[in-house]
């Protein structure tokens, strides 16, 4: 990339006097800078939604075993009712007190 400078009669730069070039070359650079910050960014954003991608993904796998595990123990809760109860009683109990923690957790969100 050597460019030969040469002189013109009155002795300034002939490149320097050639102004579509210089417009050209400007063009040019700020092009594959804008083409460089682009590609910059664009890998920047990547990185980071699958980062986020991964931890909503933990979070959501998090999330499932707790709703899995309060199943169990909901069902749980349920035949060992069911030793006393008949079936019906021990779902309406079991109902009934989901029921009720659900309206009062409901009740202290809006507080």
């Amino acid at each position: 990339m050597t460019d030969k400078h040469s002189l013109a009669l009155d002795g300034t730069d002939t490149l320097l006097s050639d102004w579509p070039t210089l417009i050209e070359r400007v063009v040019e650079d700020v092009s594959r800078i804008l083409r460089s910050e682009a590609h910059i960014l664009q890998t920047n954003i990547g990185a980071a939604l699958e980062l986020q991608i991964s931890k909503t993904i933990a979070r959501l796998t998090n999330i499932l075993m707790i709703l899995i595990g309060a199943l169990f123990m909901l069902c749980a809760l349920l035949f060992l009712l069911h030793q006393w109860l008949p079936w019906w009683q021990a779902f309406g109990a079991i109902g009934l007190t989901m029921l009720l923690a659900g309206i009062m957790a409901n009740g202290m969100m809006k507080t």
